[in-house]
């Protein structure tokens, strides 16, 4: 009970508890449940595919260290592009006719759904994505299944939270517990998926904390769930004796670290042009998955290695099963794959390709370092982990929650050391190769930090207005839409008696704002403060090197003795 007599709240949920919080957490139970069973559900519907497509159509079968696989020949190949050419045709059209927002990888669609649409997914998002990437993954679309994975839990999170009549701020932590539920029993990695979760919404070294603990329990539910049903071994089985304890063999995994930074910062590029061109492509949309499969099913006639997630050949990596020129093939082509699988329209994942391309990276360096750096006898297997850890942490800015990931689903926790060396080299030197890039990860909808969010931003307005609301205003002198008009014509807006006040400058063109930054600006104004810079529907947290551009709107706080200043300001920007 509150002071009032009334029972205790959360504001979040809307619902009366015993203690805050409580519902959500069972909730995060619910969704790790929820989570479990997508993953199974998802890999039962890609195998099937597999079966009747890739197997039994084209007469291929990834390899792995106890089951040597089948390999097309003859006749069989010829198959291979008509059926990667049948999965991106199907996937399109259930994509493009029921939900476009399903194209691509899914991941990126949550972290959009956080930033941008307070953690609403369309309920029938997560059955149209599970029938569409099973379609492109199973026919041997490049593809990976942990961002489909994500989607899929995450809308079946939103329906429940729909349903549960959840909202605000606790509906977009059941969101980020869903996603973490499916990829934790997906990867068989509920440390590293919990910490992934909410270190995955932003580019820079920015973590969601808040929902850390929602996350964590969702994923251990998952995994054990899971694990119930599908047992408990590592996604990747490593030597039993891989374990550091070699320092000079850390001058190789920092080499690998650089490497990987380098082949991290191409990614996202490679994969966005290349969607940019096939969105070029005259003609309806559903037909380029079709155009990508076809692409992707005659460069798998000559290469079947590239086909599928990848996962096949980094076993055979990390057993020493696979042959340099092999690796080098894959290396070479596995990702210009991944950006025509994905790129054109197919749905599935970024995660498989990308670590894939890090476990080839990772093994061909090490063949060569046990070749040029002597009193080094570490396996090849321990810079295959290392690698694919690398790779990915690097392209989309997750070196926390990788390291633990990739130690999860090999086994491989004696290699934590050189794994940490390698992600923070190969994070560093791909942030500094994409810096002003417009694709500078691969999750467009990341941002670098909190107050770079829609979610936020909007948060932040909506306490400076309940600021207003409960300060020394009086509500018959300031309605809010007198406020909003006050602002608009740039009178200012008292927050206090006697305090600061709210001024809007209007930036014209030829005005001393216009092109400067608000460092050199605004910035300069002894008691002013800039809070927003409004461009059009867009509203930008100013930053020093932000610059204001004609027609912006700059909205300031201006404490008394600086008023004057404000107004000639002000003045100057609507006269010239």
């Amino acid at each position: 009970m509150v002071s009032d007599g009334s029972p205790a709240t959360d504001e979040s949920l809307g619902l009366p508890l015993f203690r805050p919080g409580t519902r959500l957490l069972v909730y995060c139970l619910a969704v790790g449940l929820l989570g479990a069973g997508a993953a199974l559900g998802f890999d039962f519907a890609v195998e099937a595919v597999q079966r009747v497509l890739l197997e039994g159509l084209a007469g291929y079968r990834a390899p792995t260290p106890g089951d040597p696989g089948i390999s097309p020949n003859g006749w069989s190949l010829l198959w291979i592009p008509a059926v990667t050419t049948l999965g991106g045709l199907l996937s399109g059209l259930i994509v493009y006719r029921w939900a476009p927002e399903a194209e691509g990888h899914g991941t990126d669609a949550a972290i959009a759904a956080y930033h941008q649409r307070a953690g609403e997914v369309r309920p029938r998002i997560p059955f149209i994505k599970a029938v569409a990437s099973a379609l492109t993954i199973g026919s041997g679309g490049v593809a990976g299944r942990e961002g489909p994975t994500a989607q899929i839990a995450v809308g079946l999170g939103s329906i429940l939270a729909r349903f549960s009549g959840l909202r605000g701020q606790g509906k977009r932590h059941l969101l980020l517990a869903s996603m973490a539920a499916g990829l934790s029993a997906m990867f068989r990695a509920p440390l590293g998926m919990a910490i992934f979760s909410v270190e995955i919404l932003y580019s820079g070294m920015v973590f969601e904390s808040e929902a850390l603990i929602y996350t964590v329990i969702s994923a251990v539910t998952a995994y054990a769930a899971y694990g119930f049903v599908a047992g408990w071994d590592s996604l990747f089985q490593v030597p039993a004796d891989l374990r550091f304890d070699e320092p000079i063999s850390l001058l190789g995994f920092a080499l690998l670290g650089v490497l990987a930074g380098l082949f991290a910062a191409l990614l996202p590029t490679l994969l966005y042009r290349t969607r940019t061109l096939f969105r070029r492509i005259p003609g309806p949309p559903h037909i380029k998955p079709a155009l990508g499969g076809l692409l992707v099913g005659l460069a798998g006639m000559a290469a079947p290695e590239i086909l599928g997630t990848g996962y096949g050949w980094v076993e055979l990596a990390l057993t020493g099963g696979i042959g340099l020129g092999t690796i080098l093939l894959i290396l070479a082509l596995k990702a210009p794959a991944m950006a025509v699988t994905i790129g054109s329209g197919g749905s599935g994942g970024v995660f498989a390709p990308t670590v894939a391309v890090g476990g080839m990276l990772g093994a061909a360096l090490g063949m060569v370092v046990h070749e040029i750096l002597p009193g080094t006898h570490l396996p090849v297997a321990a810079y295959v982990v290392v690698g694919m850890a690398a790779v990915f942490a690097a392209a989309a800015r997750t070196p926390i929650s990788t390291l633990i990931m990739v130690a999860e689903m090999t086994g491989g926790y004696d290699l934590i050391v050189p794994a940490m060396l390698a992600n923070v080299l190969a994070f560093l030197v791909q942030r500094s190769l994409t810096r002003g890039r417009k694709y500078p990860t691969l999750y467009e909808s990341q941002v670098e930090s909190r107050d770079d969010s829609p979610l936020h931003q909007g948060l932040l307005v909506r306490r400076a207005l309940e600021l207003l609301e409960g300060g020394d205003l009086h509500p018959e002198d300031v309605k809010l839409p007198r406020l909003v008009n006050l602002l608009r014509w740039g009178e200012p807006v008292e927050l206090g008696r006697g305090s600061v006040a709210l001024v809007i400058l209007e930036v014209e063109a030829g005005s001393d704002l216009a092109g400067a930054t608000v460092a050199d600006s605004v910035g300069r104004i002894a008691g002013v403060t800039a809070v927003a810079v409004l461009r059009g529907p867009e509203m930008i947290t100013p930053r020093g090197a932000t610059v204001i551009k004609a027609g912006d709107q700059v909205l300031v706080v201006a404490a008394p003795e600086a008023r004057k200043t404000v107004a000639r300001a002000a003045a100057a920007t609507r006269h010239g």
